[in-house]
């Protein structure tokens, strides 16, 4: 099943070049992620035009450019491997948009997520055009076509980066301003949340109790493959596989990085069981934005 490859990144630690947590953490600062060791295919200062071309378009854009290695994770069909990744790095991420990921000069993957964007026929042409050893102008010729402006190259990047931390400096002052006037004029404390949990122990007993939450889910949901279409069928099963993936991490003994693996492998279960809902009553899947985990008190 071809997101059975998600589930597995999702529980998994990955520690080597180019993992899905790095992108990620990443695109919090510049929509554009290039790998330390890929900056012979993408220089700082390419990288730096491509983010001025997609910052603040609608629907968003991001890119990263990832080693080849990033697609070592056991499977011989490399492009389902490439997927696999981009499905992760989308969930991760939590919001609509297109996605265009390069590993290396081997493949390069797009992925349209809750937006309608004709990219994967897009960047098929702009790959002919190009060749996957010229990623910079695949990805220059791809935003062309989806009407991304130009970067304007004539302003220093020195300046640019000045007027960004000027605008953050004043932005941050009016945000002390606002909060002390807050203060001020509040008349009664917004309540304290819940404190969180402190031990190892407990925010375990908490992920098993949001894993057996889920499996009750899956059990009130009344769905058997038995007589679905292909489609619902397909979310059935990718929900039910999340299910047995959290499961097996937290009959173990896992860590935070694991119990944090959990907790997004079940909100991409409940994802799918939500699918499987909706197409068995002929509604819309929902869209892929609704996968941003849900904070409970003290939660998962």
């Amino acid at each position: 099943m071809r997101f059975l490859a998600a589930l597995m990144l999702l529980t998994s630690t990955m520690t080597s070049a180019g993992d899905p947590n790095s992108v990620v953490e990443g695109w919090k600062t510049s929509p554009v992620y290039v790998d330390p060791t890929q900056s012979v295919l993408v220089s700082d200062e390419e990288a730096a035009k491509l983010a001025e071309r997609v910052e603040d378009y609608d629907p968003a854009i991001r890119i990263a450019v990832l080693p080849e290695e990033a697609l070592d994770d056991g499977r011989r069909d490399k492009q389902m491997s490439a997927e696999a990744f981009v499905d992760t790095v989308a969930y991760k991420q939590a919001s609509d948009g297109i996605y265009l990921v390069v590993f290396g000069d081997r493949i390069t993957w797009a992925k349209a997520v809750g937006v309608t964007s004709p990219i994967d026929g897009v960047l098929a042409e702009e790959l002919r055009e190009h060749g996957r050893s010229d990623p910079v102008g695949t990805l220059n010729g791809v935003l062309d076509q989806l009407d991304v402006p130009k970067s304007s190259s004539g302003v220093p990047g020195w300046l640019v980066a000045f007027l960004i931390t000027l605008g953050l400096l004043a932005g941050g002052g009016a945000a002390v301003w606002w909060w002390r006037l807050r203060q001020e004029t509040e008349e009664e404390p917004e309540p304290e949340e819940d404190p969180q949990p402190d031990t190892l122990e407990e925010r375990r007993a908490l992920a098993r109790e949001e894993v057996a939450r889920f499996g009750a889910e899956l059990d009130s949901a009344g769905l058997t493959k038995d007589g679905l279409g292909e489609e619902a069928a397909t979310d059935l099963q990718a929900a039910q596989a999340a299910y047995a993936a959290a499961t097996r991490v937290i009959d173990g003994k896992p860590d935070d990085d694991q119990l944090r693996g959990v907790r997004a492998t079940v909100g991409y279960g409940r994802w799918r069981l939500a699918c499987a809902q909706a197409r068995v009553e002929g509604r819309p899947v929902p869209p892929f934005r609704a996968l941003r985990p849900v904070r409970r008190s003290g939660g998962l």
